[in-house]
């Protein structure tokens, strides 16, 4: 198990979120180069895969909520999965963080989703350091 002061944090990284957007490729090599710099360092990295709320047009488990090809989880990362809109409600992320000594939370996602405001109030909440690195959404 990693341990690091630090993590970067991807909230939306599944196809769902980045497939199709007219900024797709921009924003994964973006995205890329921080996980990729994260690592470089020794950083925690850590992936959010969100369930499907009632009345999306994808489902949980599909080839949507999978995550972006131009990223995957590998030893040592954290992978959770979580319901909107707060990344650390029901799920087992505070917990990884904390086993790994984490305290800054860095955190990829495209703003204005309700997934970034209520899991950076969250965050800050548990005691975390919090950046936010937005893109438009």
């Amino acid at each position: 198990m990693t341990l690091s002061a630090h993590a970067l944090l991807l909230l939306n990284a599944q196809r769902h979120d980045l497939d199709d957007r007219p900024d797709e490729r921009a924003v994964a090599r973006d995205w890329a180069h921080h996980v990729a710099e994260a690592r470089a360092q020794g950083w925690v990295v850590a992936f959010v895969q969100w369930d499907a709320p009632h009345g999306a047009n994808w489902d949980t488990f599909s080839k949507d909520w999978t995550l972006h090809p131009d990223f995957r989880a590998e030893q040592g990362d954290v992978l959770v999965r979580a319901e909107l809109p707060d990344a650390f409600a029901g799920s087992e992320l505070a917990a990884q963080l904390h086993a790994r000594a984490v305290q800054s939370l860095h955190l990829l996602a495209l703003s204005g989703t309700p997934a970034l405001d209520a899991t950076l109030a969250s965050a800050q909440g548990q005691g975390f350091r919090v950046e936010s690195l937005e893109v438009p959404a």
